[in-house]
């Protein structure tokens, strides 16, 4: 017989990618958790997982299984919730959210959120912006932060919060000052140093690049912004990134901004989450509190790279 177990444990394995790690997270000897999904298979009549090594990855019937799990641990979460009052609300919040906000914007969320409720644990992730939307999706985070241009989707429920300006930046030593709309068919004598290719920002200006036929001297790819930035600081290249995660360098006069004469997309910070979820009290809570953060977030700079 089918329990609720069953469903935690199988959820877990896809959230962890590991029986190993699943095991270590709920508790549970590694048997167990063989044990929770064989349990899952037989019922079925098919596998779930494929088994390549130390890699795991879903079959079709376990992507079709996914939503319907999700859903019977929601229902699960709601039925416990029917007689809490807010100082009792309990559970976990998973969120999704890309290293830039999760820095820059959400620890004063995080901060008010865990004092109303301080008995719903956080789990937060980061991964790029693709990968956060995919989480809520696929049912394995309840609410995620993306920054990406303004965009529709029939499954989710999408909350713009604000426009966020992207900047070309330098050091101030630095010769090149200004990309205008005649720099075409040329290559730059900078390097660009990016992040990870899936990154909302690095698309479009990489597009923006090839649609102007400039090339970069080089492409240095780094594993997080706090390293982009040492980089450029230092004279190594330029780089494209959010204002809000350089703006204190650039008052400071750390980094200076190139202008870059282009009609860029446009890049908002959004909140989501699937139009079917269960909005639980604590998501209820957090995207209250974030909506009221967003109302008091700013970010601006004039053409010429000074603050307004």
């Amino acid at each position: 017989m089918l329990e609720i177990r069953h469903f935690v444990t199988f959820n877990k394995v896809i959230e962890t990618g590991s029986f190993t790690q699943a095991a270590e997270h709920l508790g549970y000897t590694q048997s167990t958790v063989t044990s929770h999904i064989q349990t899952l298979e037989e019922h079925l009549g098919a596998p779930l997982f494929d088994r390549m090594g130390r890699k795991i990855r879903l079959t079709e019937i376990g992507e079709r299984l996914l939503p319907y799990s999700q859903e019977i641990l929601d229902t699960y979460s709601k039925i416990g919730s029917i007689t809490s009052e807010e100082e009792d609300i309990r559970g976990t919040l998973k969120i999704a959210a890309p290293e830039s906000l999760t820095v820059f914007r959400l620890e004063p969320i995080l901060r008010e959120f865990r004092k109303k409720l301080p008995h719903v644990s956080i789990r937060l992730s980061n991964a790029s912006c693709g990968d956060n939307k995919k989480a809520i999706v696929d049912g394995l985070a309840d609410v995620a932060f993306v920054m990406l241009p303004q965009f529709e989707d029939s499954d989710l429920v999408i909350h713009p919060l604000m426009n966020e300006p992207i900047v070309l930046i330098g050091s101030p030593d630095c010769t090149l000052n200004c990309l205008p709309k005649s720099y075409e068919n040329q290559k730059l004598s900078e390097c660009l140093i990016v992040n990870e290719k899936e990154g909302s920002y690095r698309r479009i200006f990489e597009e923006f690049l090839r649609d102007r036929g400039i090339v970069p001297s080089n492409i240095m790819e780094l594993w997080s912004i706090e390293a982009i930035k040492r980089s450029v600081m230092s004279g190594l290249g330029i780089a494209y990134l959010p204002l809000m995660t350089v703006q204190d360098e650039i008052k400071e006069g750390k980094l200076k901004i190139i202008s870059c004469e282009a009609d860029l997309k446009q890049i908002y910070s959004q909140v989501v989450y699937h139009k079917n979820k269960w909005v639980s009290p604590a998501l209820s809570s957090f995207i209250d509190i974030t909506m009221k953060h967003a109302k008091d977030w700013s970010c601006l700079v004039s053409e010429h790279g000074t603050f307004l």
